[in-house]
């Protein structure tokens, strides 16, 4: 059939534009699978930034409250008299200092810390914690990140609940089928009631982005506070 044929050429004209309108949609795919790559690329390396700056404050914490609790120990200590003051410093030494996980477990230092919570305290303190629970994945700086969370949430209670009652519930949580670990502080005050985010609050925010944990603060008005912490357990 001759190419001029008006059939035929119009067949060639359509192929034609079938074939351009094939390559521009290929080329502005690419070009937008390429912008989501970037996209998701940069996403991840601004997470690692804030993941490694989350971690290098936190260590620089921890690193400044053993240099205090040493001074307090060591030079403040000796040089007081009273007994109540002396027990004073004694206490805020401990808080500062992070429990020794070589040798206690990181249970037993939950158990602990809920005691000597309400000791300090007055407020009760229901303690929960699965007795098949087993932390022992964990390498000793995460289960500080752990404990620190957890005792920060205490501190703000005491801080800011006005609660007449606390509890600690850790156990495994399978309900999503991961059989991930489940950390809940919670108290019966005042809540959260629009209050800015302080530095308690931002370093558990920290530490949980550290350990790649699921974080939540829920309350409600005159309802008291929970913090709610999902750990991944592998």
């Amino acid at each position: 059939m001759p190419l001029d044929n008006p059939a035929v050429s119009g067949g060639i004209e359509s192929y034609i534009r079938l074939v351009l309108l094939f390559t521009i949609f290929i080329t502005v795919l690419i070009l937008l699978l390429c912008y989501l790559y970037l996209a998701i690329r940069r996403a991840r390396d601004q997470e690692l930034l804030s993941r490694e700056f989350s971690y290098l404050m936190i260590e620089g914490l921890e690193s400044e409250r053993r240099r205090i609790s040493r001074e307090l120990h060591d030079i403040v200590l000796p040089r007081v008299n009273e007994k109540e003051i002396s027990d004073m410093i004694r206490s805020i030494c401990v808080n500062l200092m992070p429990p020794d996980f070589t040798r206690i477990s990181l249970k037993d230092a939950l158990a602990q810390l809920c005691l000597q919570f309400a000791k300090q305290t007055g407020i009760e303190c229901a303690c929960s914690i699965q007795e098949s629970l087993d932390f022992s994945n964990l390498n000793a700086e995460n289960q500080l990140h752990i404990f620190r969370m957890v005792q920060e949430s205490f501190n703000n209670i005491i801080k800011h609940s006005n609660a007449r009652a606390a509890a600690l519930i850790t156990r495994y949580n399978s309900s999503n089928g991961l059989n991930n670990i489940l950390i809940c502080v919670s108290d019966d005050g005042v809540g959260l009631l629009n209050k800015p985010e302080g530095l308690g609050m931002r370093s558990i925010r920290q530490r949980a982005a550290i350990l790649g944990a699921k974080l939540d603060f829920r309350s409600e008005p005159e309802n008291g506070l929970m913090v709610r912490i999902e750990l991944p357990y592998a």
